[in-house]
């Protein structure tokens, strides 16, 4: 990492972590390999010496350990109704930043912005978000604020396109939440869903040869074409099947990989990546099945293997369980105005607590910047984010028990 002059401390504590978090990378590498593990190097370094300490120089006591180098902060009386709130630490997108690391703040009238933001890359993603789990913590304990129930304040790991962080947190959490809100960018609109997916792995095995001497069958190249014909064809199959307000399933390859990428060289493997885009009520497995069935005698020679890899459930919270949202859909009037439900194009963590009964929703801060360029937050965002949060964490704590319950 190049070496970054000092930077004058903003008076404003948010402000201020925000740019302390911003200086430490947290980025997943570049390349074909887009997944990476929660005890990565760059992770651990990242949660254990940069999160963590953070949160224990506030004063914060109840610190859950939990695996895969995540943790969550307990704050209340631990009894009554639970609300946990969730940022999460990989960064993936932003990729060619120029000063990826800076934490610079300025105003960037070049992109038509007039107000002071601040750059970094992963601040819209997840920075922002650890920021206010940070000033919660801050404003809970050193203005005593008092909360009939528990708050949990969690760190997750996440970046494998899986639930498996999530499953490790809320296996390890002392209660079950009643409501969880997943800080992401979702330009403040409030998300109550998103479609599932499932990479359906295609592995294709043939013959290598010389480009001058292709052999009869077994040709690699010509077996992937013709599955990404059949993948097509599924796909108008599959389209049809879709929610009223998720859409629709997909069958679509996005990734396709030759081995080996030799002079004049036919590969003798190639692997096909399929998303494979899921519906409440879709099953992993079976997509997985209806695309080997597509696919049945294709490539004279070849050996076809499929095979499901990562998969992130679908999320739905209907209009009709939406009253656990009330303290969310407050603070939103008071601070932004009245509140807008949306779903989320991708897909998220969402869909592994939503899976457990647990109603999960994602909230944030807009994101601005270009998908590879530069990543930047409005400050007054953050702020705003932040206000939303602490009269969430007061007009929750705040109903009736039993609104809290049966969801």
């Amino acid at each position: 990492m190049p070496f970054l002059p000092p930077v004058p401390a903003p008076a404003d504590p948010l402000v201020a972590d925000l740019v302390t978090l911003a200086r430490v990378p947290s980025a997943v590498p570049l390349g074909a390999d887009t997944l990476i593990e929660p005890d990565h190097p760059t992770l651990r370094h990242y949660v254990q010496e940069c999160l963590r300490p953070m949160f224990r120089n506030l004063g914060a006591a109840d610190i859950i350990d939990l695996p895969r180098n995540q943790f969550a902060v307990r704050l209340g009386d631990g009894a009554g109704p639970c609300l946990a709130l969730m940022a999460y630490t990989p960064t993936q997108h932003h990729n060619l930043m120029t000063e990826p690391w800076s934490g610079r703040i300025r105003t960037p009238v070049e992109l038509g912005v007039d107000e002071p933001c601040l750059f970094g890359q992963g601040v819209t993603q997840n920075k922002t978000h650890q920021a206010c789990l940070l000033d919660l913590a801050r404003w809970v304990l050193t203005e005593q604020v008092r909360l009939g129930g528990t708050l949990l304040l969690c760190v997750n790991n996440e970046g494998r396109s899986s639930h498996d962080c999530s499953e490790a947190i809320l296996d390890g959490l002392p209660c079950t939440p009643d409501l969880l809100i997943q800080l992401f960018p979702t330009g403040f609109e409030v998300s109550v869903g998103n479609r599932g997916r499932v990479d359906v792995l295609i592995d294709i095995q043939g013959t290598s040869a010389h480009s001058s001497s292709p052999p009869a069958d077994g040709r690699v190249i010509e077996t992937a074409a013709d599955i990404v014909r059949r993948l097509g064809e599924l796909d108008a199959v599959v389209r049809t099947r879709s929610h009223p307000e998720l859409g629709h399933e997909q069958v679509v390859p996005y990734q396709v990989r030759y081995e080996p990428l030799a002079p004049h060289t036919l590969p003798a493997a190639a692997r096909i990546t399929v998303d494979r885009r899921l519906l409440p009520g879709s099953d992993p497995a079976a997509a997985a099945d209806e695309i080997r069935a597509a696919l049945d005698g294709v490539g004279p020679g070849c050996r076809v293997r499929v095979r499901p890899g990562v998969t992130m459930l679908p999320a739905y919270l209907p209009p009709e369980r939406r009253d656990v949202l009330d303290a969310l859909a407050t603070s939103i009037r008071t601070h932004l105005g009245e509140p807008r439900y949306t779903v989320y194009g991708g897909s998220f963590d969402a869909g592994g607590p939503a899976s457990r009964g647990i109603p999960t929703v994602m909230f944030g801060v807009p994101e601005e910047g270009d998908l590879l360029g530069d990543d930047y937050v409005r400050l007054s965002a953050v702020r705003r984010q932040a206000a939303i949060l602490r009269d969430t964490v007061t007009h929750f704590f705040q109903r009736p028990a039993s609104s809290t319950g049966g969801v």
